[in-house]
Order: structure tokens, then sequence, then C-alpha cells
């Protein structure tokens, strides 16, 4: 019985070890998130769709096309960035919490493909942007009807990943709390930012555009 007692602790002390070696990537990989996110917000256009002045909407857009792009192009990076984090929190937190890791993997990972989702949206509408003003005296009816349907799919996208960011990390929150690898603070401020984010674009009527 000792012999098998120690090789339990062997492997385990192991597994441990080998946890602990994407700890790092981990962090950095989220260091390196948090900064892509700082300069989304600073290059992000708020544009509130308003059928009746889509062609200012446009207008606006089309004098900012470059910003509208960079923002994509971060996105596009920071979507792939946070698709790849969700495994490493996985390999992170799987000793100590297999279901909560395996759901708080699951939604960062998703958060990502929605993130995903809202950067092709965005490339659309810089498309439909271009292809308007290219044409003379901006003659079409369909176009801004397009860029008007794509701007509030991406608000709708924007608001899903706002509430799978909250949850997500409300759990990495309780995960930290338990493990330890972070201060507690820490935890506890990343459980309160996530209700804040999950909940935050359903308490603003005006972002609830589902309807």
């Amino acid at each position: 019985m000792q012999p098998a007692t120690c090789n339990f602790f062997v492997v385990k002390k192991k597994s441990l070890n080998e946890n602990r070696k994407v700890e790092r990537p981990s962090g950095l990989l989220a260091i390196v998130i948090s900064f892509l996110i700082i300069a989304s917000i600073l290059t992000q256009l708020d544009v509130k769709p308003d059928y009746s002045k889509i062609l200012d909407d446009i207008s606006l857009l089309n004098e900012n096309i470059f910003r509208l792009r960079l923002n994509a192009f971060i996105w596009l990076a920071n979507s792939v960035f946070i698709i790849f984090l969700g495994p490493l929190i996985l390999i992170t937190f799987l000793p100590h919490g297999r279901s909560s890791s395996y759901l708080a993997a699951f939604l960062v990972s998703a958060t990502g493909i929605i993130y995903h989702l809202y950067t092709a949206t965005c490339f659309n509408i810089i498309s439909i942007i271009s292809e308007y003003s290219s044409l003379p005296d901006n003659e079409s009816s369909i176009l801004p009807s397009l860029a008007f349907s794509m701007l509030i799919s991406k608000i709708n996208l924007q608001l899903i990943a706002y509430t799978l960011t909250g949850i997500s990390a409300c759990i990495l929150g309780l995960l930290i709390v338990r493990t330890g690898y972070l201060p507690r603070i820490i935890g506890i401020m990343s459980i309160a930012g996530g209700l804040v984010y999950a909940i935050y674009g359903w308490l603003d009527s005006e972002n609830l555009v589902f309807a």
C-alpha cells in the first residue's frame, strides 16, 4: 500500500508541474488580449442603427473607413487569441475543478468564435460602405438597407459576446479564488466585473435591438 501511495503522489505532482508550464503562456496571452481590447476600444466607432439616418451613418463610417478597418483587424487577431485561450485555461485549471474548467474553457472559446463572427460583420460593413461610396451619386437603394442590417447584426453579436465574457469572468474568478494562483482579490474583482459585464447590454434598452 505504501509504494502505491507514493506513486500516486508522484504522478499527481508531475501532473501539477505539467499544468504549471501552461500558466505562463496563458497569462501572457491574457495580457496580449487585454491590450488588444484596449486598442479596439480606442479605435471603435459607436453607431446606433437608425434607418432614418442610415445615410448619415454611412457617410460617417466612410469618412473613418481606415479607423473602422483597423478596428476590424484588431478584433480579428483578438478573436483568434481568445479562441486559443480556452484550451490553455482548461489545462491550467483542470486539476482544481473539472466541470468549472471545462465550462470556462468552452465559454471563452465560444466568446472568441462570436467575436470572429463580429469581425466578419465588420468587414462586410466596410465592403458595403466602400461599394456604396464608389457608386455615381450613390445610386443604390439596396446597399443602405444592407448596411443597416449589418449594423444591427454587429450590435447583436457584441451583446452576445458581452454576456459570454461576463459569465466566463465569473467562473474564472471562482477558479482563481479556489486555486490561489493569483491573489484572491483578483478573483473577487473578476466575479464582480463579470456580473456587470454580463448584464451591461441588457440594462441599456438602446442596446437591446433583437426586436
